[in-house]
């Protein structure tokens, strides 16, 4: 797969092309698109400020934050907002193995707000290889699914 980039001295994510996986399970095409996410994160970034997207599924993304933890990665993550509502309504997958180290306070907080904007509206949410600090911060063990239900189970 190949994708051109067009270098600016903004800070914006690297628009995901075509689809990570069109074959396998869901496992393997959301294994391959954390992948591809934490690749194109760490490409180019002085375009992508070290933020990687891929969709693998409908209404199915993968994002991936790699580097260390700047105001660059916070301002990327804060102006996908409106982009993960329209396209991670189903499920919303998170890779912070890429990071370098703790991250900041800033960043902790626009990943738990994405993190909740999602659970919030519906969609599974996993998060994977975050930093330990990161990990007390948002309340969850790295690679745990996140499941919202309109109505208790019944039993």
């Amino acid at each position: 797969m190949s994708a051109s980039i067009q270098v600016t001295n903004e800070s914006r994510p690297i628009e995901p092309v075509g689809e990570p996986a069109s074959r396998g399970t869901t496992d393997q095409r959301r294994r391959q698109a954390r992948v591809a996410a934490v690749r194109r994160g760490r490409e180019h970034p002085e375009v992508s400020a070290g933020v990687g997207l891929c969709r693998y599924d409908d209404g199915c993304v993968a994002l991936a934050v790699a580097g260390a933890g700047g105001p660059a990665q916070v301002r990327a993550l804060r102006s996908l907002r409106a982009r993960l509502a329209r396209e991670a309504w189903a499920e919303f997958v998170v890779d912070l193995s890429g990071l370098d180290g703790d991250c900041g306070p800033a960043l902790v907080r626009v990943l738990g707000q994405l993190r909740v904007q999602r659970l919030s509206a519906g969609a599974r949410v996993e998060v994977h290889g975050a930093p330990p600090a990161l990990t007390a911060e948002l309340g969850a063990r790295p690679a745990t699914a996140y499941t919202v239900h309109d109505e208790p189970s019944r039993r």
